[in-house]
């Protein structure tokens, strides 16, 4: 993550790291939810996309997380196809067919 330098407050002083998304939103489509993962911690849960990998649900808020969890789990169950919006590396929207 950037810091700030002590003299300097107004720039980071680290640039992004490669490969890390700054607030750009993709959509990914014809996708299939392969498995879920969460554990006993607050807003911690992921979905295994096929041909993509790993995937963190968005944690803004507990609703979000929830609902996005249900949308997965059902999506798995049913084999169905997922469109999905990625921004900063989660998953902030779901589409199930």
């Amino acid at each position: 993550m950037p810091s700030f330098s002590s003299k300097d407050d107004t720039a980071p002083s680290l640039l992004p790291e490669e490969g890390i998304s700054t607030g750009i939103s993709a959509w990914q489509n014809n996708k299939r939810i392969t498995g879920l993962w969460s554990i006993n911690q607050n807003r911690n849960s992921w979905v295994h996309i096929n041909g993509v990998g790993w995937k963190k649900l968005a944690n803004n808020s507990d609703s979000a997380i929830v609902a996005l969890t249900m949308l997965g789990a059902h999506a798995r169950e049913k084999g169905s196809v997922v469109n999905y919006r990625e921004e900063k590396n989660m998953i902030h929207e779901m589409y199930i067919w």
